[in-house]
């Protein structure tokens, strides 16, 4: 047997130094949207893990309560330049939601988020403008569905509804996956992060 010599690394993965952040507790998260659109997924946090809800028949469901809504975007830090999915609860991601209804994209927008308080489950805020920047200049989109799918090991989703481009996320009126409301406001995640595999 003989080795599989190669001088040269191979091409990164399309995930490669992708990772998920969370607003940290006292701490902020700014930087350039560079998704399209507000990506959704009803969630839970068990084990250490948030993993997506499964809707009808959910175990975890029945196990540990209602799921939270969370939203993610594809985000380029101020501070380094660097690249991550930004995941915001459903509350501090009102504003996306109204500034993708009003221009049609979040791609080029500034995003701004901020952890309320010390506690690491305070609520974040976030708040979203127009940036000046030359949009051909950002590094291309990366597939947030996609990635969140690898990072929790679910099956990549072939329903047609879930692939085609929301029309505009309606999360002002949070209703579970089985389309029955929450009749509480949604509670602020633990502070984690999750790296892709």
């Amino acid at each position: 047997m003989s080795p599989n010599w190669s001088d040269r690394p191979p091409a990164p993965t399309e995930f490669a130094g992708l990772r998920l952040i969370r607003v940290a507790a006292g701490s902020r998260a700014a930087g350039i949207c560079l998704s399209q659109n507000l990506i959704g997924c009803y969630t839970h946090y068990t084990r250490r893990r948030t993993i997506p809800c499964e809707g009808a028949g959910c175990q975890f469901c029945e196990d540990s309560g209602p799921p939270r809504w969370h939203g993610y975007v594809a985000l380029q830090s101020l501070a380094n330049k660097t690249v991550a999915v930004l995941e915001l609860t459903a509350l501090a991601a009102v504003p996306l939601a109204d500034y993708l209804d009003r221009q049609g994209t979040l791609r080029g927008a500034r995003i701004d988020a901020t952890r309320t308080g010390s506690r690491a489950n305070a609520p974040v805020t976030a708040t979203v403008q127009p940036a000046d920047i030359d949009l051909r200049q950002l590094p291309r989109e990366p597939n947030v569905r996609r990635f969140l799918e690898i990072l929790w090991d679910v099956k990549p989703s072939t329903q047609a509804r879930e692939l085609a481009p929301p029309p505009g996320p309606n999360i002002r009126n949070i209703t579970g996956p089985n389309g029955a409301g929450q009749s509480r406001q949604p509670a602020q995640d633990d502070h984690h992060e999750e790296h892709a595999p």
